[in-house]
């Protein structure tokens, strides 16, 4: 699993800390990528299940590296990660979106289910 933060203050990096702490624990290998770029490089040194995807990026935004990652790991499961209500629907090969902050027990749960798909 990759995590792509979208910004580098202390709350940011708190979260991913302990998300990525959390889904350590749980047996998950975890690597966090500072942003698109950063995440196209592990893409490419690495396979990956799930990728949580922030939208808003600086830099390169969470629906253009959607296009980039289904492009080089079309398996790779992505769930998209807001912190705004949207009206719209998810764009093709998102597994979800869910609503920032999200209760872990239910993103924990959407992590299983998108790497069973990822393996299936």
């Amino acid at each position: 699993m990759i995590f792509i933060r979208s910004r580098t203050t202390i709350s940011r990096r708190s979260f991913t800390t302990a998300l990525g702490k959390v889904l350590r624990r749980r047996g998950l290998q975890v690597s966090v990528a500072s942003g698109g770029a950063a995440a196209l490089e592990a893409l490419g040194a690495n396979a990956f299940d799930v990728v949580l995807l922030d939208v808003q990026m600086p830099g390169m935004d969470g629906t253009e590296l959607l296009g980039r990652i289904q492009e080089r790991a079309p398996r790779t499961q992505v769930i998209l990660m807001t912190g705004h209500l949207r009206s719209d629907a998810d764009p093709p090969g998102v597994f979800a979106s869910v609503l920032k902050p999200h209760p872990l027990p239910d993103l924990l749960r959407l992590i299983d289910e998108a790497t069973g798909r990822a393996r299936a």
